[in-house]
């Protein structure tokens, strides 16, 4: 009898330490702002029916202007989706204000950071008929060797911008744009 006990006791034990444990990645993430991620999934999908746009580099203002059929749009829209702010920790690190038209519509949400550590500093999502239209992000990033601040704005059907100016220690600012426009 005793022995049934043990066996028992061990196929519990053995039973329950196969149990599925759900890891971080596998539960569901919690959106508590505007969702960027998924906004640019869409975006990228859009984007990559498009074949013609027009890409101009600027640095320092030395210009440089290209047609092209295809982007990286992986690479190219990196910089926005890294911008992104839903992270459970981050959940009360952000004020958030909301703009409403007469007719009760959301016109705009505005996240700005209260912690000065965060390297996204605000975000600015405007609406069209409760469709986001505008997305204006800046990001600045501060050490002991460079000081860099990015502002990054994204219109839907039209392109976007990339502003990035660089600072480092014993050298003159860096000032590179992107602008990105299709139809």
């Amino acid at each position: 009898m005793r022995v049934y006990i043990v066996l028992f006791i061990i196929n519990i034990i053995l039973l329950s330490a196969c149990q599925e444990v759900a890891t971080p990645t596998q539960q569901s993430e919690k959106i508590t702002f505007f969702d960027l991620k998924s906004f640019f999934k869409k975006e990228k999908a859009y984007l990559e029916k498009l074949t013609a746009f027009k890409k101009t580099v600027s640095i320092n203002g030395v210009t440089e202007e290209k047609a092209l059929k295809t982007l990286n749009l992986d690479n190219e829209l990196s910089i926005f989706i890294a911008s992104d702010i839903n992270r459970p920790a981050w959940s009360d690190k952000y004020r958030v204000d909301s703009i409403y038209s007469s007719k009760n519509q959301l016109t705009s949400i505005t996240y700005n950071a209260l912690d000065e550590s965060l390297k996204t500093k605000n975000i600015i999502v405007d609406f069209e008929n409760n469709t986001a239209s505008k997305i204006a992000i800046e990001k600045t990033t501060n050490n002991a060797v460079a000081q860099s601040k990015q502002y990054l704005t994204y219109t839907v059907g039209k392109g976007y911008t990339i502003q990035s100016e660089q600072t480092l220690s014993l050298s003159d600012t860096k000032t590179i744009i992107v602008n990105v426009e299709y139809n």
